[in-house]
């Protein structure tokens, strides 16, 4: 893979695509951007004895629960003061463990989330962020990011080693794609007690149309981001578009607050995904991220497909009769460009999609 150049520069009026790195395509469109905001309670525990996140119930189950989730979200703040590090040497050591798989980083010019200075990758909507918050930097890899992180054993490594970093946030997803774990199911398990822990029931959200079902699809949440841990279920499947999709997702939410979350985490995330409740026992079917990003790629796809056909098809029809052959219909409307929506996973399945290990 071709390695990106390491020229530091800033974004101006006179060119606003200025990178830390060689100039790339326009960065996959970003999903859900963070809405975490981290503050320095999250970088300095609340407590003296914080306790430590856990995992599935035994030993035996574990081992069949470890590739059980993908890990969805991180993020992480490391010691950082700009007299002794600068942007281009984190830029470098990122760069080499994730294969330059992330491209060049942008200069924002503008802050985030409290650091003053912040950077975005050309790929995987990964931003790096320094300056105030006790000298410490921040990086955060959402969905789309860590997709691109095929050896978490070095990552991880990287991180918590040479970075000296901190886990300040991380998500693991388990996809049912068959929605034998519906989202009401998920409600009967709350009714139950199932999210139950300490004694007293966390506090559930709905969104979406409960009381007349739309093909928008719904989630149910439990407990809040405040506290440093919830729960989203959710019917992804109709979330991206496709309205008879049984896909379901349950993804578990976990902030540093009052808690110390393990490196372990990110080379066994089923195993902390099944022990974060007591009734997530189900989690052990492995997982492969490559199932996830090729289903969201056919629903992104049929769903883009319907729209044009809706918003356009009768002037395809016109234009078939006017300039008399599909070939010339097509030349005239042909594009060279990737529409926002399949980006991302239209960029994944041809650079990275040849391993179900992913």
């Amino acid at each position: 893979m071709e390695r990106p150049s390491v020229k530091l520069t800033h974004q101006s009026s006179a060119s606003a695509n200025a990178r830390v790195g060689a100039s790339a395509a326009n960065a996959a469109h970003c999903t859900g951007a963070s809405s975490d905001v981290i503050q320095l309670s999250d970088m300095e525990h609340a407590t003296d004895n914080p306790r430590t996140v856990i995992r599935g119930e035994s030993p035996s189950e574990e081992r069949k629960k470890s590739q059980a989730a993908l890990t969805d979200w991180l993020n992480v703040s490391f010691p950082f003061h700009p007299d002794n590090n600068n942007p281009l040497k984190f830029f470098k050591s990122f760069s080499e463990v994730t294969n330059f798989r992330f491209g060049g980083m942008t200069d924002q010019e503008r802050g985030l989330q409290g650091w003053k200075n912040s950077f975005r990758f050309d790929h995987g909507c990964v931003m790096f962020a320094y300056g105030s918050q006790n000298d410490t930097a921040f990086l955060s890899l959402p969905g789309e990011g860590c997709s691109f992180i095929s050896d978490w054993q070095s990552f991880s490594t990287f991180l918590r080693d040479e970075l000296q970093s901190k886990i300040t946030r991380w998500d693991g997803a388990v996809d049912d794609f068959k929605g034998l774990h519906s989202v009401d199911q998920a409600v009967e398990l709350y009714k139950s007690g199932g999210f139950k822990q300490g004694g007293r029931n966390p506090n559930p959200k709905q969104h979406g149309n409960w009381i007349t079902h739309d093909d928008l699809g719904r989630t149910f949440e439990v407990g809040r981001r405040k506290n440093g841990k919830l729960i989203r279920i959710y019917e992804k499947g109709k979330q991206l578009g496709d309205s008879s999709s049984p896909w379901v997702r349950w993804e578990v939410e976990l902030h540093s607050k009052d808690r110390v979350i393990p490196w372990d985490v990110l080379l066994h995330p089923g195993e902390y995904v099944a022990g974060a409740y007591p009734c997530m026992s189900w989690v052990s079917e492995r997982a492969f991220r490559i199932h996830t990003i090729k289903e969201q790629d056919r629903i992104s796809y049929e769903r883009l497909k319907q729209v044009a056909s809706t918003s356009y098809g009768a002037l395809f029809n016109v234009m078939l009769q006017r300039e008399g052959s599909a070939e010339r219909v097509v030349a005239l409307l042909k594009k060279q460009a990737i529409p926002q929506r399949l980006a991302f996973t239209d960029n994944f399945l041809r650079t990275q999609g040849d391993s179900d290990e992913l």
